[in-house]
């Protein structure tokens, strides 16, 4: 898990220099809680960006706006990892789907843009 493009490249790059070519599919984890996130970063190690954080700070307990926050981070992500060769994405959802799937869709009209479709919470 991880919040910043860098520290998957990092990974992609140490790998690859290592003499390994198996595809490293990252995950995406679309931060729509800032305490959840929190938590999440200090169990796992993690670290979580400082602009992220302060964006989500100052949205708490504002539901859409944090719901919004998220989601524009990791659409900001899954695109810059596309675009440095990522194999693909995996989408932590933690049963909560609806970030995740805007994210995907989001990816999915930089590419090719459809209208008319709504994305459900």
């Amino acid at each position: 898990m991880f919040f910043d493009v860098e520290d998957y490249l990092r990974l992609r790059d140490r790998v690859v220099a290592a003499g390994c070519d198996i595809p490293i599919i990252p995950e995406i984890m679309p931060a729509t809680d800032v305490r959840q996130i929190s938590r999440f970063a200090e169990l796992s190690g993690a670290a979580f960006p400082e602009e992220l954080a302060h964006r989500l700070e100052a949205v708490r307990g504002d539901r859409d706006a944090s719901y919004r926050v998220g989601v524009e981070h990791a659409t900001a992500m899954a695109r810059r990892l596309l675009a440095e060769g990522a194999p693909g994405l995996h989408y932590i959802t933690l049963n909560r789907s609806s970030a995740a799937f805007e994210t995907h869709r989001n990816v999915l009209d930089a590419i090719s843009p459809r209208r008319g479709l709504a994305v459900g919470r």
